[in-house]
């Protein structure tokens, strides 16, 4: 594959809520970003699923239930890691006089959702590690663009490998990823 299209923004919820416009059963990638001015916008998590509906789902119901940390959004638009609730404990402490179920409500309504599509081999374990290899890639290059994705999942699995893809975002701009090439 030589690019891979990513899809968005879109929201958790409401009239733009991803799960009103992607099919079910897509294998591939998605990050969630903070909107910054125009048509622009940073990564705050990359993760992968073979079902990006139902992993997306997933992620909602538990970042509602308080069960991730979450960060300010206005120190992640002034690329400030300002972390603000922990999972399981609720609000930190300086933050205690704000309420969780509120904040964490408005966490999930300001993040904009992206997604793309990985192609898939036929052998779930290797289709596993090819998007495994995506999501690393991705992390790693925005991270070595100096930006900082404050949550990720497997960056291990990434192979460094000389596969190169493109990745292109439309009328959108991810900081350090819209038509940028990722070693994967």
């Amino acid at each position: 594959m030589d690019s891979i299209t990513m899809y968005g923004p879109f929201s958790f919820r409401g009239s733009d809520s991803i799960f009103n416009h992607i099919e079910v059963n897509v294998n591939g990638l998605y990050i969630w970003c903070v909107k910054l001015e125009g048509p622009r916008y940073r990564a705050y998590y990359v993760g992968e699923g073979s079902n990006i509906a139902a992993r997306l789902k997933n992620h909602l119901k538990l970042s509602l239930a308080g069960r991730y940390q979450a960060h300010c959004l206005e120190g992640l638009r002034r690329k400030e890691s300002i972390l603000m609730h922990r999972p399981g404990v609720g609000m930190i402490p300086r933050f205690s006089h704000l309420d969780r179920e509120a904040f964490n409500n408005d966490f999930v309504d300001n993040m904009c959702i992206f997604y793309g599509e990985v192609p898939t081999t036929g052998d779930k374990a290797e289709d596993t590690r090819l998007r495994r290899r995506y999501e690393a890639g991705v992390v790693r290059h925005i991270e070595n663009a100096g930006l900082h994705v404050l949550n990720v999942g497997g960056i291990l699995n990434w192979a460094g490998e000389s596969q190169s893809v493109k990745f292109e975002t439309n009328k959108c701009e991810i900081e350090a990823l819209s038509g940028e090439l990722v070693v994967i």
